[in-house]
């Protein structure tokens, strides 16, 4: 939006225009502080309402980080009550912040209990009222931090639920709407608390060097937009390894071909793996350069059967032509357990006992278990012993495979069988039992 041009509620309209989002009969969940940006984004949708047939919620989170908060949601009370709209107010307590700084405790709190007041309430969306000045501070925090370019995006105007409709006004035009509507709002002192890196910057470069220099404002926002339009087209191609990515033999684990992501350029190298993690097994991955950078080394240049810790809850297998995502622990297979006359489920293989009519027992210590090394079973009629992790081999299993695949064990825990990879296949006979297996 050009600097000059004035704000008015009716230009939010473009904005849900252009997220192709139909606003008409939606209900809508306002973060609200009190302060002015909020009080315009709030007052703008109540103007909105009735045209565009709108349910609005305000929503106040009252941190408890100021002895005198409680002004803040009474205020916020009062201006819901002029508006006519609905207000929930969330109570957090910083005591549960522990070694958490302050800043990152407040934000990942208070979205947390924004999204949990979207879903009690009903609310389609969750709006914030991030202005472009919060972008331009936001993009020189990740100069000053050294941030890649996808970092330099900034605020984005759509995550997820949560919608910012203002990120393309300043705040002067916020301010001139509200004082010509005569709207009240209440400033937070805490704006102006020097230990926290965004004040810093919002006093000493926005309200100092960059006041002088207008042009670098608006580089500043051109350069976000530009960042956005390249973490687009890397989210295209992440989408496009993602969508290679399929579920793995094994429950809770998926795979993608090794070529396809030892092909990615870096930054959609970590949108893919990040995107095919949280799809394929439900975790957010959160990494630091350096682990990223280990992690795409170990992409490129590991051999077949090396294991790498993504994350405390991920680890990643190199096999032969594709990599194995898997939660940490899912490489122990099964517990070793008793084989009874009947059926047995073991993992996701099932294995049924019978005895032969005149019969009466098995022998003892018969059991299933995951393989150990030197395991050794015969191979066929009439054919030697050949070692279990041989027959692994030859059967292309991975390392992960191999923990979850069963060894049929008899007196003295020696192996007997494997079933499904040795001679015979399908079933193990002896004299007055038998096995069979069913994959």
């Amino acid at each position: 939006m050009p600097p000059a041009c004035k704000y008015h509620p009716e230009l939010l309209l473009t904005f849900f225009q252009r997220e192709n989002i139909a606003l008409a009969g939606t209900h809508l969940l306002v973060a609200y502080s009190g302060g002015l940006d909020s009080s315009v984004l709030a007052a703008s949708l109540a103007q909105l309402r009735s045209g565009q047939r709108l349910s609005i919620t305000l929503a106040h989170v009252n941190h408890h980080l100021r002895e005198d908060s409680g002004r803040d949601e009474a205020h916020c009370r009062r201006v819901a009550a002029q508006l006519d709209l609905p207000l929930h107010v969330v109570h957090l307590d910083p005591r549960e912040r522990h070694q958490e700084s302050v800043e990152a405790w407040a934000r990942r709190e208070r979205y947390a209990a924004l999204e949990l007041l979207a879903a009690e309430t009903g609310a389609r969306w969750i709006l914030t009222a991030h202005h472009a000045g919060d972008q331009v501070e936001t993009v020189l925090m990740r100069l000053r931090q050294r941030s890649g370019l996808l970092a330099l995006a900034g605020i984005r105007p759509r995550r997820g639920l949560i919608l910012r409709p203002l990120l393309d006004f300043s705040r002067d035009q916020l301010r001139r709407w509200a004082e010509a509507q005569a709207l009240v709002w209440w400033e937070d002192p805490s704006n102006n608390d020097r230990r926290f890196l965004r004040n810093r910057l919002r006093q000493d470069l926005a309200e100092g060097f960059l006041a002088r220099k207008p042009g670098a404002i608006a580089a500043l926002l051109n350069l976000s937009r530009l960042a956005r339009r390249y973490e687009a087209a890397c989210a295209g191609l992440a989408h496009r390894v993602v969508s290679r990515a399929t579920a793995g033999d094994l429950p809770g684990t998926c795979e993608v071909p090794w070529a396809v992501l030892q092909a990615v350029e870096k930054d959609s190298f970590t949108l893919a793996v990040s995107g095919l993690v949280e799809r394929h097994l439900g975790i957010t991955v959160r990494l630091s350069k350096p682990h990223w950078q280990t992690f795409r080394n170990f992409v490129q240049f590991s051999v077949v059967g090396k294991v790498f810790d993504l994350t405390p809850n991920v680890q990643v297998l190199r096999d032969r032509h594709s990599l194995i995502y898997y939660r940490t622990g899912a490489e122990r297979g099964p517990e070793p357990c008793p084989l009874p006359v009947g059926r047995t489920i073991w993992g996701r293989h099932a294995l049924e006992v019978t005895i032969a009519n005149g019969y009466q027992a098995l022998p003892p210590g018969l059991q299933v278990r995951p393989w150990q090394v030197g395991d050794r079973v015969k191979f066929g009629h009439g054919a030697g012993h050949k070692l279990v992790s041989d027959i692994f081999v030859d059967a292309r299993l991975s390392r992960l495979e191999k923990n979850h695949w069963p060894v049929v064990a008899g007196p003295g825990n020696r192996a007997l069988w494997v079933p499904g990879l040795a001679v015979p296949r399908q079933r193990y006979f002896s004299a007055g039992w038998s096995i069979t297996w069913h994959s």
